[in-house]
């Protein structure tokens, strides 16, 4: 076909693309001015209240929250988004909880009203219904000059796909589709890895994209929990954490420069902070920053070698031909205000131990929570909150393995890679795992009531087998929360979050970990014998699953603050001790006019009760695989 055929095709496609929008959105707005709207959730909405007026003291007033999440200006910092279901979607304006939700195209950098010009865009994900993201979701994915989709399972794939590279031809645009099995051969085309890796998946849902706004360049990282899928984008909780970061001051790249040169894989410039955890040795070095280098050793397990010129001119970026870690390394990621907490499928050796799984997870705590609260008083250690939508076939000792590594009340008690103790020690009995943990999973009734009904709980794949054993029985709590300021009680949980609550009776959180990561021994790891031959104690992490998380505390969160502010306290939403009640504290709020100041705060639009209901004696944990004597129907007539 002509190019300029070609390009007159694929302006008219994108153009139709944005009167529907434009269409949609009038309509919402007259419907707005005309009606009430109400909510799908039929619970009643809680009365929105201002925030309290209150001065800000000089020493916080520098606080400024980053250019995460455009599109509406929010003063207020959002450590992380909840991604917007129908139900926030009918919200109205004045509704306190709204700020606390983008949608997916806003958190992908194409809000309407931005000058920013697409460059190039990485998409990771595990299940895509690419006629969806490219007709309904982001039909402006096809301005992008360069496109890599890294996927699992996809449906509709070739036709789409073919369509797809259609309207790009005659462009310089390209697209490429990569699909990652770990069960395939090894050192293929959809398993980079040196070895078969059964039942493993890729997991991890991001966007990397890079962008041009007036003369300044930036990549925008979004790492989030839905599939590419109506049912997950529109229907269920997700929940997202976005962040942007410009360039490096001084950003060189050297075109002939080997891809291998890049980065030495699973070496670390950094030395560890704690000698006594994880060696000796300094952080000084000007040149490394963590999450750059998390990111670069997560990117480079995908073995991407393909050099290209990632931008269009003019860009502030090179338009030379580079790897993608070339790419990646052009952006300061310095005010990153978490930590990355990657999965990569393998066999990790000890100097890999803690780049990856639920040992990253520890080292996290270890370094960001642990010194802050060495002299704090704790009555007794509040149980951390797991919630997620899937479980694997869990047994006890890996379970308390795991809460005993990320519980920062007994983590540094606790070596896990040491031999298991000998003597009296090796039979001492751990604490009973109810008052450690608390699940967070939802009954059969939750999701016979959902929205979607019963077809909204196939995207919790829960199995009778794996849910039903004994010592999970005490840890079940309920998925609604009591109060639903966020309407989420009748959306399918698909967000996974991991939380350490400050207290077992308050708002405040430790830490948190917003993750693709479910409860799983794939998706964590467990450290086994290198060999069943083998005579020494050497360990291995054996992992199944690409998963990426971040992990933030009020340690990491005064990234954000000015150097005199070594904390940003984390509160659930809505905050319950600020008096304003309902809303995103600005960074630069104070609860104290002088001397000793309270830190700012933060505040986290957790879906869920931080003190969540435990299971009744009539309810019962969903499976999709579980079948009821007495059936009771959904909204749509459907039963299991």
């Amino acid at each position: 076909m002509d190019p300029e055929l070609q390009r007159i095709r694929r302006e008219r496609y994108l153009a139709h693309k944005r009167d529907e929008d434009g269409a949609a959105k009038a309509k919402g707005e007259e419907g707005k001015d005309n009606a009430e709207v109400i909510a799908i959730d039929s619970d009643d909405e809680a009365e929105g209240r201002k925030p309290s007026a209150k001065s800000k003291p000089a020493s916080y007033a520098a606080l400024k929250p980053s250019p995460n999440v455009g599109g509406d200006g929010v003063a207020g910092f959002v450590p992380f988004h909840l991604l917007a279901t129908t139900s926030a979607r009918a919200m109205r304006g004045s509704d306190p909880a709204k700020k606390h939700f983008r949608t997916m195209r806003q958190l992908v950098g194409l809000d309407s009203g931005t000058s920013r010009r697409g460059q190039w865009l990485l998409i990771f994900n595990f299940l895509i219904d690419f006629s969806y993201l490219l007709e309904k979701l982001l039909p402006d994915v096809l301005s992008f000059h360069r496109v890599v989709v890294f996927y699992g399972e996809a449906g509709g794939t070739e036709h789409v796909m073919n369509q797809w590279r259609q309207l790009l031809a005659g462009s310089s645009n390209t697209v490429e589709f990569i699909r990652l099995v770990p069960s395939d051969p090894p050192r293929s085309r959809t398993n980079p890895l040196p070895i078969k890796i059964p039942y493993g998946v890729h997991h991890t849902k991001m966007f990397l994209a890079g962008y041009e706004e007036g003369s300044q360049s930036f990549i925008r990282v979004a790492i989030h929990t839905s599939n590419l899928l109506i049912g997950d984008c529109e229907y269920k909780t997700q929940g997202a954490y976005c962040q942007d970061f410009p360039l490096k001051k001084t950003c060189v790249v050297q075109s002939n420069r080997k891809p291998a040169a890049v980065v030495n894989p699973y070496k670390r410039k950094r030395e560890e902070a704690n000698a006594a955890e994880f060696g000796s040795g300094s952080l000084d070095e000007a040149d490394d920053i963590p999450f750059e280098e998390d990111l670069i050793t997560y990117l480079e397990s995908y073995q991407y070698r393909t050099r290209q010129a990632w931008c269009k001119s003019p860009s502030a970026l090179s338009s030379n031909p580079m790897s993608w870690l070339q790419l990646i390394r052009q952006y300061d990621y310095s005010k990153a205000y978490v930590v990355l907490i990657p999965s990569v499928p393998g066999r990790h050796k000890q100097d890999e131990y803690h780049n990856f799984g639920y040992l990253k997870l520890r080292k996290a705590i270890v370094e960001s929570v642990c010194p802050h609260r060495q002299n704090a008083k704790q009555q007794s250690p509040p149980p951390v909150l797991c919630q997620f939508s899937s479980i694997g076939s869990l047994n006890e000792k890996w379970l308390n393995a795991f809460l005993k590594a990320i519980d920062y009340t007994s983590t540094q008690a606790h070596d896990p890679i040491a031999s298991i103790p000998k003597g009296k020690g090796a039979k001492e009995k751990p604490p009973p795992l109810a008052s450690r943990m608390k699940v967070i999973w939802p009954s059969m009734e939750e999701i016979r009531v959902s929205v979607e009904g019963y077809q909204g709980g196939g995207s919790v794949p829960g199995k009778v087998n794996n849910l039903s054993k004994e010592f999970l029985q005490p840890l079940f709590h309920r998925w609604s929360s009591r109060s639903n300021p966020l309407k989420t009680a009748r959306h399918v949980p698909h967000i996974k979050t991991f939380v350490q609550p400050s207290s077992s009776n308050g708002n405040g959180i430790e830490w948190l970990v917003l993750t693709s990561h479910n409860l799983s021994i794939a998706a964590w790891g467990q450290l086994q014998k290198r060999s069943e031959q083998s005579r020494t104690e050497e360990k291995i992490l054996f992992i199944r699953h690409w998963e990426l998380g971040v992990f933030l505390s009020p340690a990491t969160l005064a990234k954000m603050a000015p150097d005199e502010v070594s904390e940003v306290a984390i509160t659930a939403y809505p905050d319950l001790t600020s008096g304003g009640g309902g809303g995103v504290i600005n960074l630069a709020d104070s609860e104290d006019d002088g001397e000793d100041e309270a830190p700012p705060t933060a505040v986290v639009p957790l879906p869920f009760d931080m003190n969540p209901v435990p299971y009744g004696k009539d309810d019962v944990p969903w499976a999709t695989d579980r079948r009821r004597e007495s059936p009771v129907p959904d909204a749509f007539g459907c039963i299991m």
